[in-house]
């Protein structure tokens, strides 16, 4: 029977008869026939799942594991207490604070539904949203603020951020209402509350010596994203992995992503390797070494984040008798070759001469800042007594004590954290400062031993080590002589009364271009006196797959800051009609 005739006059059979049409055509015929069949099916859905895309979007889903690598592992999950990069991170993500940062550094609400400032500048009132809740489904209040506000206040319990909240009454007006009133009008105060809030229920019962030790620094119940699953530990009791799930009762958009997995290595070589092998899909920078195979394997997944952070050599005046003198403060400056120290870090570095990053520096011309010049450095040293006269490369002094003479070598040590790139930029610091006589000791410590047998006590003579500023360039916490004393951050131990003066009076005005004024004249100060000096700003380098999606990080405050809005995060999607 001829096919297409068959085709014709296919409403003279139904759809019974339609069943015996492969016992009457021909093999050829019956190929022809299915084919047709096969494309109509194949139009259909092209069609169908056309229109379904028309009329439907791609939104997040739920679901899917976030995993990041990390080279230390946590100790404080407080925001009271959290100082190191590693603490500050989850934080973020298990603690709230009532206001936040976007992605695009502007102020949002956080458990605050809304904020008021008064014209003076001097009060901030807030109030709570009524959904928000902790992770144990208790409601938050007005009672947490001010507990965390009183407790981080309270000198007894050391917080390292209590300088900023110095001069500030916390007062509950209603369960969700709570003003801070200030002595006196300080513009970045909004960015102190961003500070995460504790649950009274939780730590009231805790005093200032358990605090430090409570299990939950490392259990911890926020009202963040993202909550406490478990962690896990090696035979030596290190923490090797740390796991977070989803708030399922987070009072904003999402989280979508069911699992936050962060995963800790002793080395950058092994981070890179659990890269390579894809144990982790994320990490911060740690060096050139991993930021060149990174940029090898596609820039796609590279992110080049600004953030306000300064690394400098800073000095210890009351440990290295030497550095008291402003005149090998200043050689030690002119030694060093800041255009090719700046070499060693990765991407996106900028060499720094004054103590703010990124700050406008308008007088620049009025600042007296020491480059590169070897023999200038030479010359000071010798003015300073210090002369290398038996010509074995290391400079000496002869000095009486107690009526008898002795020679003193000019030796200092230097000390540095583990990060591969410090280590590499203290080696190269060393050998710049060798070539002007100056015997440099090297000294590496882990991030924890940094903290507390270094910087804490105040136990070295030379710190190779970055500052990372917040938002608001304020250089209060670092550099005013009431930070000497720990926990304070003044590490240099400088002490100046008029940069004193600057930096309060900087504090207290909102007008943006008197404040600029005032951290001028600070600088020409602080420049002056030569506590430290400044190297380069870096900024935050972070490699994020591209099926992490969601995350439009354009600016940063502190490394931290990148998860201020992982709710919005995704890594599943799914279809709904428009």
């Amino acid at each position: 029977m001829d096919l297409i005739r068959l085709i014709r006059n296919w409403r003279l059979f139904g759809f019974k008869k339609l069943l015996y049409l492969p016992h009457i055509l021909e093999p050829v015929e019956k190929r022809f026939f299915i084919l047709l069949f096969v494309l109509a099916l194949a139009s259909g859905a092209v069609l169908l799942m056309r229109e379904y895309r028309a009329f439907t979007i791609q939104v997040p889903d739920i679901g899917g594991t976030f995993k990041e690598g990390m080279l230390r592992e946590p100790r404080l999950i407080n925001p009271l207490y959290a100082a190191h990069d590693t603490d500050r991170d989850i934080s973020r993500l298990v603690y709230s604070g009532l206001l936040t940062y976007s992605e695009n550094g502007n102020i949002i609400n956080d458990l605050a539904e809304k904020y008021e400032i008064s014209e003076n500048g001097k009060t901030y009132t807030l109030t709570l949203r009524e959904n928000a809740l902790w992770h144990d489904a208790k409601k938050v209040s007005a009672n947490d603020v001010i507990f965390t506000v009183q407790t981080l206040q309270n000198p007894q319990y050391k917080s390292v951020y209590r300088a900023n909240w110095l001069g500030v009454n916390a007062e509950k007006i209603d369960e969700r209402t709570i003003k801070f009133t200030l002595r006196t009008a300080y513009t970045p105060f909004i960015e102190n509350l961003t500070l995460g809030i504790l649950p009274k229920h939780i730590w009231e019962s805790a005093g200032p010596e358990q605090t430090l030790i409570h299990e939950n620094n490392l259990k911890p119940i926020g009202s963040g994203p993202f909550k406490f699953k478990e962690f896990n530990q090696n035979k030596e009791g290190e923490i090797t992995s740390y796991i977070l799930e989803r708030n399922r009762n987070y009072y904003r958009e999402g989280p979508y992503i069911k699992t936050v997995n962060f995963l800790f290595f002793k080395t950058t070589d092994e981070l890179l390797i659990a890269w390579r092998r894809k144990t982790i899909d994320g990490f911060s920078i740690a060096g050139e070494k991993s930021a060149t195979e990174v940029v090898g394997r596609g820039k796609d997944i590279l992110r080049t984040i600004p953030m306000p952070r300064i690394v400098g050599l800073f000095f210890n005046e009351k440990q290295a008798a030497p550095l008291a003198d402003k005149k090998v403060r200043s050689a030690i400056a002119y030694a060093l070759q800041k255009e090719e120290l700046v070499k060693i870090p990765a991407g996106g570095v900028v060499t720094a001469d004054y103590p703010i990053p990124f700050f406008p520096i308008q007088a620049a011309d009025k600042f007296k800042v020491l480059t590169f010049d070897p023999s200038a450095a030479v010359k000071l040293l010798e003015e300073s007594g210090w002369k290398d006269e038996n010509n074995n490369g290391i400079r000496e002094k002869k000095e009486k004590n107690k009526g008898k003479e002795t020679i003193k070598q000019l030796r200092l040590t230097l000390t540095t954290s583990d990060w591969p790139e410090l280590i590499l930029m203290a080696e190269k610091i060393k050998e710049m400062l060798g070539a002007v006589g100056i015997e440099i000791s090297i000294e590496v410590k882990s991030f924890a031993e940094l903290e507390t047998s270094v910087i804490r006590p105040r136990n070295f003579d030379m710190l190779l080590f970055g500052e990372v500023y917040g938002y608001e360039p304020d250089p209060f916490a670092f550099w005013h002589s009431s930070q000497i004393k720990d926990p304070g951050l003044n590490i240099a131990l400088y002490a100046n009364k008029k940069a004193d003066a600057l930096l309060e009076e900087a504090r207290r005005t909102s007008d943006k271009e008197l404040r600029s004024k005032k951290f001028e004249e600070f600088s020409k100060i602080l420049s002056a006196d030569i506590p430290a000096v400044f190297l380069y700003t870096q900024n935050f380098l972070y490699v994020l797959p591209p099926n992490i999606q969601g995350a439009e990080i354009e600016r940063i405050g502190l490394p931290a800051d990148r998860f201020n809005e992982i709710n919005k995060w995704y890594i599943k999607t799914r279809r709904v009609f428009q």
